[in-house]
């Protein structure tokens, strides 16, 4: 179910929201939210012969396993031998869900790959020999990297006892299945509300309705009247090859307006989680600090999908060494942080270039080789990340409403499009669209010199105005009217 429609608008969030304050007692309420996030979940092209039901059912199986894993590795704690046996069991268990439905295929069609070049095989097509392993028509469930992750982050902080497992099952299913976080993120941590889980408010506040409502808007708005405006006049240029035809000029405006898109697309999505789980008086965490506002490649990763920077830094580079270590935690690091994203070797190498420009920021920082020029720095910062967009665009890049069969390739014609200096000045064969010209303006303009709405509420503190509520009020009503061109969250796939 997406937010930016009008079944969730109109019925289930009124619906889900309105019968969660009007229980009593937290283990009502708790069984209320997981049944109507599992409802949330299952509603996901359900006209598809009930796909998102079915998928339903691997939630409910994850959560079992992380469930009981929890307890099995608490009840270890004298037996470290046992406690480490429990964890490790638990944790490629997770890893296998993930990468049986996300990677199963990249596995397999490297392998066929090595085969065909060394000619042997039995599977043929036409004739020919195509690898040696059969081709299945895996569909990725939404958003299992999100809750695989939460699950993952629950096993390994009880394992290290950061946190005591939870011995309510559906405490922990409440807390799994959640749905504003649930199939985007961010990705929150049992230890972040494992507080509010146990002792519910009661009563909602004035003060977290007008949050809710508030984050909720300026969500929806960067969703439908950015995000989704700037994709309308892009993904036309560069779908069903038609990148090929794109000149060193329009090269650029397309990737700074899927780099627009992704931002107001994905932290719209962040911001209307947010402003739903104060709704129900949870608070989730900030998932992105304005990142076009990055002086470096270093601090755009301190901006960017933050919940999933810091899970990648406790869980991963940390453990590898982090500082100590520092050049093959943060490549693996970023290696792994790309595979997450994609089952495809331009999100891999999407991950490596920016693990390769993370380390060399390090490196080169003693010679204070950056502009001092705040405008430069964040000018220069936006270029890299621009074109390293590249890489992570290609990866969804489709042929008929089929996955793009040479990926790279695409994305090494775009790159060598964008590079083509010169021809930067050669004439568009077809005039720039003026409507996507001010959309990007827009978006530039708000994302490298605007406050982000959590900054507005948590940073600067600042009172609510009441010319705020008339402007809202006014682009709400613009969004409803859009909602029927509302596309999916680009998050949706990863």
């Amino acid at each position: 179910m997406l937010f930016p429609s009008y079944i969730f608008i109109f019925l289930f969030a009124p619906i889900t929201i309105a019968v969660y304050w009007l229980l009593r007692g937290n283990k009502l309420k708790l069984f209320w939210l997981t049944v109507t996030s599992y409802i949330f979940y299952g509603y996901w092209d359900w006209q598809n012969d009930y796909i998102g039901a079915k998928f339903a059912v691997l939630l409910l199986v994850s959560t079992v396993i992380n469930y009981f894993a929890g307890l099995l590795i608490k009840a270890a704690d004298g037996n470290p031998r046992r406690h480490k046996t429990v964890f490790i069991i638990s944790v490629v268990v997770n890893l296998s869900i993930i990468g049986f439905f996300k990677y199963w295929m990249l596995i397999v069609d490297g392998i066929n790959w090595i085969a065909t070049k060394l000619g042997v095989g039995f599977i043929e097509q036409g004739g020919q020999v195509v690898g040696i392993l059969p081709e299945w028509n895996i569909i990725l469930p939404i958003g299992i990297s999100f809750f695989t992750f939460h699950a993952m982050s629950y096993i390994i902080d009880t394992y290290r006892k950061d946190i005591e497992p939870t011995g309510d099952f559906i405490e922990f299913a409440a807390y799994l299945a959640l749905f504003p976080q649930l199939i985007a993120g961010p990705i929150v941590r049992y230890i972040e509300i494992r507080d509010t889980l146990k002792n519910l408010p009661i009563k909602i506040s004035a003060e977290n309705l007008n949050l809710g409502f508030f984050y909720f808007s300026i969500g929806l708005i960067k969703k439908v009247l950015i995000a989704d405006r700037i994709a309308a006049y892009i993904d036309p240029m560069l779908e069903n090859m038609a990148y090929k035809e794109l000149t060193p000029l329009t090269a650029w405006i397309a990737m700074i307006g899927f780099g627009l898109q992704l931002l107001f697309d994905f932290a719209g999505y962040s911001t209307m989680a947010i402003g739903l789980g104060h709704m129900m008086g949870f608070t989730f965490p900030w998932n992105f600090n304005s990142p076009y506002k990055a002086v470096s490649i270093s601090d755009f990763w301190r901006r960017w999908h933050m919940s999933l920077s810091r899970w990648l830094r406790d869980y991963l580079y940390i453990p590898l060494g982090g500082r100590n270590n520092r050049a093959m935690a943060l490549i693996v690091t970023m290696f792994l942080g790309g595979l997450w994203h994609g089952a495809a070797w331009v999100y891999v190498i999407w991950g490596l270039l920016h693990g390769l420009f993370l380390e060399l920021h390090h490196r080169l920082k003693p010679y204070k080789w950056m502009p001092k020029n705040v405008i430069w720095a964040r000018t220069g910062t936006f270029l890299l990340v621009t074109l390293l967009w590249v890489m992570f665009r290609a990866g969804s890049l489709t042929v008929n409403g089929q996955p793009h069969p040479h990926k790279l390739e695409a994305a090494l014609d775009i790159l060598g499009k964008m590079l083509d200096i010169p021809g930067l000045f050669r004439k568009p064969p077809e005039p720039i669209p003026l409507a996507l010209i001010f959309f990007i303006v827009v978006g530039l303009v708000w994302a490298m010199f605007g406050m982000n709405s959590v900054e507005v509420v948590r940073e600067k503190k600042l009172e609510p105005k009441m010319w705020w509520a008339v402007v809202l009020g006014v682009l709400m009503a613009v969004c409803i009217l859009f909602l029927s061109q509302a596309g999916p969250f680009l998050y949706f796939q990863f």
